[in-house]
C-alpha cells in the first residue's frame, strides 16, 4: 500500500510556534520573507495564513492570504514539502485562500508555469505592462558602487527621528487605502530598519530593511518619489545591516532605474513573476515603487 495514499491532512491557521517548520520549508525553496513578516502578517488577519498539518501534527505546507481591506486581497507564500507534493495539498491551501478572501479582488505573483491551475480557481487578469523581478544574492554587497548624493533640500532620517503619521500619509497616498496596522506592527520588529526621506518637512519616500531566513538584508518597501533618492537609501539601508549575508528584493520590471541600480553591484535577476487578478487589475504607480512592500503577502 502507497504509504502516502493512508496519510491525512488538515488546514488551520498559522501559529508561531510552527515557524521552525516553515522555515526548514522555505529555506529549501529559497523563499525571501522573514520571521517576522509572518508574525506581523498573522496579527494583521489570524486567519489568513494556513498551515496543512498530518494527523501526526507534522506540518507539511503553507499558504496565505491576506485581507487588506474590504476590496482587496493578496496570496502567496505557498510551499509544500516535497515528500508530499503528490498528496494535492497546494490546490487545497489555494482553495481555502479564494475562500477566505470572500467578495475581494484577489491578487498574487506566479510563475508562468502555474498559469493553466491560476486560472481554474479564478484568477483571469495579467498584468500585461510588467513583471516582478526577483532578486537574491548570497554574497558580499558591494554599496559603494551606489551614489550617497542626494539631491539638494532633501535628507534621510531614521523612523525614530520623525513622525510616523507623515510617513503613514505618504504611503495612503501611494496605495490608495490605509496600512496603519500593519505599519505599526512592524515598527515593532527588533531586526528591521526604516528611513524616511523629507523635503522641506514632508515625507517623499521611505524605505525599511530586515534579515530574512535566509540571513541576507531584505529590502522592501523602497518607494520614493526620485530616483535618487532611493538609490541613496537603498545604500544606507544595507550599510545599516553590515553584516548580513547579501540582498533580496523585488522590483518592477518596468522601473528600469532601480534594476540598473541593482544590477550595477554584480546581481542578476533570480525570478521573474507574473501579477495576476481575479477581477481587475489595481492600479500602481511603478515609477515610485524601487521595491514591493512584501512580495509574498502585499500587492505593492
Amino acid at each position: 500500500m502507497n504509504q502516502l495514499k493512508a496519510l491525512k491532512f488538515r488546514l488551520r491557521p498559522f501559529v508561531e510556534a510552527d515557524i521552525p517548520a516553515v522555515v526548514k520549508m522555505a529555506l529549501r525553496c529559497t523563499y525571501q520573507f522573514s520571521t517576522d513578516d509572518l508574525k506581523s502578517w498573522s496579527k494583521h488577519d489570524p486567519t489568513g495564513i494556513k498551515v496543512a498539518e498530518l494527523d501526526s501534527g507534522e506540518v507539511i505546507g503553507l499558504g496565505a492570504c491576506l485581507n487588506h481591506n474590504d476590496n482587496i486581497s493578496f496570496v502567496g507564500a505557498f510551499i509544500v514539502d516535497e515528500k508530499y507534493r503528490s498528496m494535492k495539498v497546494f490546490p487545497q491551501l489555494m482553495m481555502a485562500a479564494v475562500q477566505h478572501s470572500g467578495h475581494r479582488n484577489i491578487g498574487g505573483n506566479g510563475y508562468a508555469s502555474k498559469v493553466g491551475f491560476l486560472g481554474k480557481v479564478g484568477f483571469k487578469e495579467f498584468e500585461k505592462s510588467w513583471t516582478v523581478k526577483e532578486y537574491e544574492y548570497l554574497g558580499e554587497l558591494r554599496t559603494n558602487l551606489l551614489s550617497d548624493r542626494l539631491p539638494e533640500g532633501v535628507e534621510i532620517r531614521s523612523l525614530e527621528q520623525n513622525s510616523f503619521e507623515s510617513m503613514l500619509l505618504y504611503d495612503r497616498t501611494l496605495v490608495g487605502y490605509d496600512r496603519k496596522f500593519i505599519f505599526k506592527s512592524r515598527s515593532r520588529e527588533k531586526n528591521s530598519k526604516t528611513l524616511i526621506a523629507l523635503k522641506d518637512g514632508t515625507c517623499i519616500g521611505y524605505g525599511v530593511v530586515k534579515r530574512n531566513i535566509l540571513d541576507a538584508a531584505l529590502v522592501g518597501p523602497l518607494y520614493a518619489d526620485d530616483v535618487r533618492v532611493a538609490e541613496v537609501m537603498l545604500r544606507k539601508l544595507l550599510e545599516s545591516m553590515p553584516n548580513a549575508k547579501g540582498l533580496s528584493m523585488a522590483t518592477i520590471s518596468t522601473n528600469l532605474a532601480i534594476n540598473e541600480i541593482v544590477q550595477r553591484m554584480g546581481i542578476s535577476v533570480y525570478n521573474n513573476l507574473l501579477r495576476l487578478y481575479t477581477k481587475e487589475h489595481m492600479r500602481i504607480n511603478t515609477s515610485k515603487i524601487f521595491a514591493f512592500f512584501d512580495v509574498d503577502f502585499s500587492p505593492f
